[in-house]
């Protein structure tokens, strides 16, 4: 068996575009993948391409490593968002390719299940959380507030930011999960006292309190006395990336994307590296239907696996898949079709054309330039 082509197409999904990877083999057997980013899909679309024609076409779908090293190493320019997604939409296919082959699942390849459901979560906060936990999740993670910048005024940013809390907590009770993500927008300090506001509403994990540059500040923010889990590490790469952060135990739960961190091959690794250190594995994944396939298939496979990220956008193109992606008291089930489990309508794809998506930009009071 040989790779013959590599395909890719883009689906408009609201907040984001969907970049889906289609490997096509000389036997007729395919593989689904996906490279979803924000605001640079065409980037890692490109390199997709590239990496088709060096490293894929032409090679045995059956020796995954082997071609996973051959993108990884052959470039010279290592990992990388760009260079990482694009690495991981191609891997997830291959991946997908050798389950169908074999006729088992993807989890199968991987040692097994090890459990037979797969808790789950989504976005929001006291609007709408009541509305997440009637829908299925096991709870919602939320931001600090709308509009705030701690380095503006700390004071007013906490007393905002118990309230969310206060008001999340009440509609969904103490027996569902509520995590924030703050997007790195805080110097050490100001993320410590947020944390000190956090003590009091059983955080699942407070992510990204600081931005990932600088690694050993996470030491200080993880030896919190309020004893609130810390998360990160979805601008994270590769397993080399983790290592400093993983053997000096800097964070309580890894959070790798497996549409950014080298797919599947590499997101078990990481995965693995954590599991002697007691640090849990919740992946990062507010993209598409494949990629949360993709997720779920290692999700079932990793002993130290956590809780999966789902964003409810999947809901809105849910005629393109044939996945059950519909929660049952906090969990989903996990596919057990051959490969990832799942099939995508090509035809419907143009329903659903491509539209620039890019963050919107934010400042501080005095016009500073703020972290997205």
């Amino acid at each position: 068996m040989k790779i013959t082509d590599v395909k890719t197409f883009m689906v408009g999904a609201r907040r984001q575009n969907w970049l889906f990877v289609k490997v096509l083999t000389d036997e007729g057997i395919y593989g689904w993948g996906e490279a979803s980013v924000e605001g640079l899909e065409k980037s890692v679309e490109a390199a997709v391409h590239i990496l088709a024609q060096r490293s894929v076409i032409g090679e045995d779908p059956r020796n995954v490593d082997r071609i996973y090293q051959k993108m990884y190493r052959h470039g010279f320019w290592k990992s990388g968002f760009i260079y990482g997604s694009a690495i991981s939409g191609i891997d997830q296919a291959i991946w997908d390719i050798k389950g169908k082959m074999l006729g088992v699942p993807v989890y199968e390849l991987l040692g097994g299940k090890v459990r037979d459901k797969v808790r789950t979560y989504t976005h929001g906060g006291p609007r709408n959380a009541a509305e997440c936990i009637e829908m299925g999740f096991a709870g919602v993670k939320t931001g600090i507030g709308p509009g705030i910048e701690v380095a503006d005024d700390r004071y007013a940013a906490a007393k905002a930011f118990a309230k969310v809390l206060e008001e999340t907590r009440k509609i969904i009770g103490d027996d569902h999960v509520i995590a924030v993500d703050h997007h790195g927008q805080s110097t050490v300090r100001d993320a410590l006292a947020l944390l000190e506001v956090a003590k009091d509403y059983n955080l699942h994990f407070f992510e990204e309190p600081i931005t990932p540059e600088n690694a050993q500040l996470y030491r200080t923010i993880h030896d919190n006395p309020w004893n609130v889990p810390i998360a990160a590490g979805e601008r994270l790469f590769s397993r080399f990336d983790y290592r400093e952060i993983i053997t000096n135990q800097w964070l309580d739960i890894i959070q790798p994307d497996i549409c950014h961190c080298g797919g599947i091959s590499e997101i078990r690794k990481i995965a693995y590296m954590a599991e002697p250190f007691m640090i849990k594995f919740a992946p990062h994944s507010p993209n598409g239907p494949v990629a949360t396939a993709a997720s779920l298939q290692v999700a079932a496979a990793m002993q130290n696996f956590d809780i999966l990220e789902f964003a409810q956008t999947v809901y809105l193109r849910s005629d393109i898949y044939d996945i059950d992606l519909k929660p049952v008291d906090g969990y989903f089930k996990i596919p057990d079709r051959p490969g990832l489990g799942i099939e995508l309508d090509e035809e419907l794809f143009a329903k659903y054309p491509y539209e620039d998506y890019q963050y919107r930009p934010r400042y501080r009071a005095d016009g500073t330039v703020a972290e997205i």
